[in-house]
């Protein structure tokens, strides 16, 4: 599973958090968290679209004071491919799309067989088990209350 969000552990569990006015709002997509008082949130679809995938997930979310929850962190997934590291943007049946961002055109890049799919930002897909090593980064977010 491709992780790339800020995560926390409330009561030995880990979730998804964002800051909701000096709450820890968590977010959750288990349905038995609704027995810890987590409730549904209905998506808003006149207003935005969804896809029938992201609409038949179901999100649950609760706030709770800072002092419930453990250390705030950032995980983020990444691929060492032919002895280089990038990050794992997300991931298909077969394979998965590795990124680098870049001002100017690098020839590592080229030699890599990355493709320029924006100003800056290279791509490329490769084969699950093109990747030397999947792993997750964790850093820890000091300042997520402040």
């Amino acid at each position: 599973m491709i992780r790339y969000n800020i995560y926390t552990v409330y009561q030995d569990k880990e979730y998804r958090v964002r800051n909701n006015n000096g709450l820890a709002k968590l977010i959750s997509n288990d349905a038995d968290d609704l027995k810890k008082g987590f409730i549904e949130k209905i998506p808003d679809t006149k207003n935005l679209k969804y896809t029938p995938e992201q609409l038949a997930k179901k999100v649950y979310t609760l706030n709770v004071s800072p002092s419930e929850i453990g250390d705030v962190y950032k995980i983020s997934t990444h691929a060492l491919y032919q002895g280089y590291e990038f990050w794992i943007e997300h991931e298909t049946n077969d394979g998965c799309y590795i990124l680098s961002a870049s001002t100017t055109r690098q020839p590592l890049l080229d030699k890599l067989g990355f493709t320029e799919v924006e100003r800056g930002l290279f791509e490329k897909k490769i084969k699950k088990e093109e990747a030397d090593l999947v792993y997750e980064k964790k850093r820890l977010i000091t300042d997520f209350f402040d």
